[in-house]
């Protein structure tokens, strides 16, 4: 029987200490980190805490760290973890407050589906049916991928916003949101919408960092879940707000010079018009750009007006040419669900 070595970051709140305890685990094949982690506390130490339930991947409550990215450790074998890095290290979900050990208070993971609302609002004038509020096959497609979500933990785990913004509402309570917006049933549609575009710590502040997909053991797809709300967001005409500004500055400055433009992109998402009426607010955002701005002078790496001309003009054309065929293949589920359905089909077959 082979041994591995385990790597557990642990803490003990009666002495706020941190520290690193390794131990050694006869390990078979097929065997998870979890069955490990039990064995230690059996065999070893039963002072080491962590939580656990179903051991099926149902339940959620045995996400952890393994080797810096969370995953259920039900459903992480040792095998497969030794791989990605040998001792295996194990350690407490990020972004939540370590109770002990590898055990995290979830409370402000769980607040960001409060503050989301993620629940039925059924249409007032309805009657309430005698068993359940029915919904089409078809329809139940469109949102069905979020249906999986667990609540682990894992993707806000790893989120890299939620790492610096505590008032991100977060890739699991967003992608929930997504759900109850597609969902016919619900009668608050434009209302949520409204609110995760304006919202601080809304859909506009995911960074497209991919950490969430990677994470996430049901292939909720919370990615993409809030690159839909954005694009129903701004056919919904909720456009005045910093991340829309933000979104069309970024792609017309690229579309036009073949480049980003540092020194015009702030302005753009603060938004001009409000500049030029001296809208308090605005110029108090703007001011908030000036030490990143004093960075980039310093690096190097704003634009000189010189410079600000972009790309040649056989560029240009090449960059126009794939804003056309982005544009042209662009599709969401405003007409259909194939779009994440073919997303969804492909990342159950990774798995």
């Amino acid at each position: 029987m082979a041994q591995q070595e385990f790597i557990i970051q642990r803490y003990n709140p009666d002495t706020d200490e941190s520290y690193e305890e390794s131990f050694n685990v006869d390990v078979q094949p097929g065997q998870t980190v979890l069955d490990s982690l039990n064995a230690i506390k059996w065999e070893q130490d039963g002072t080491l805490s962590f939580r656990m339930s179903c051991r099926h991947a149902i339940c959620g409550s045995c996400a952890m760290k393994v080797n810096g990215q969370s995953m259920l450790s039900c459903q992480t074998q040792v095998d497969a973890a030794a791989e990605r890095g040998d001792p295996i290290r194990v350690g407490p979900q990020g972004n939540q407050h370590v109770v002990k050990d590898l055990v995290v208070d979830v409370e402000k993971f769980l607040h960001q589906f409060e503050r989301a609302e993620t629940w039925l609002e059924p249409y007032e004038d309805q009657d309430p049916p005698e068993r359940e509020y029915r919904q089409k096959v078809d329809e139940f497609d469109h949102w069905s991928h979020a249906s999986t979500c667990i609540h682990c933990g894992a993707c806000y785990s790893d989120c890299t916003v939620a790492a610096v913004d505590e008032s991100f509402l977060g890739p699991a309570a967003l992608a929930k949101a997504y759900r109850f917006v597609m969902d016919s049933r619900d009668a608050k549609r434009e209302e949520r919408l409204k609110f995760l575009s304006e919202e601080q710590g809304g859909i506009w502040d995911c960074t497209r960092c991919y950490m969430c997909v990677q994470a996430c053991p049901k292939d909720v797809l919370p990615m993409d879940a809030i690159m839909e709300l954005r694009t129903m967001a701004i056919e919904a005409g909720h456009t005045n707000n910093h991340g829309v500004r933000h979104h069309k500055g970024f792609t017309s400055g690229v579309r036009k010079r073949g480049r980003l433009d540092e020194m015009m992109l702030p302005i753009q998402s603060v938004g001009i018009g409000r500049l030029l009426t001296g809208n308090i607010d605005a110029h108090k955002e703007m001011m908030d750009y000036t030490p990143g701005a004093i960075r980039l002078l310093k690096s190097r790496k704003l634009l000189t007006i010189a410079q600000r001309h972009g790309a040649n003009a056989e560029g240009r054309e090449q960059i126009e040419r794939i804003f056309e065929e982005v544009e042209a293949e662009k599709h969401h589920h405003s007409v259909d669900a194939d779009a994440f359905g073919a997303e969804f089909e492909t990342a159950l077959g990774g798995h």
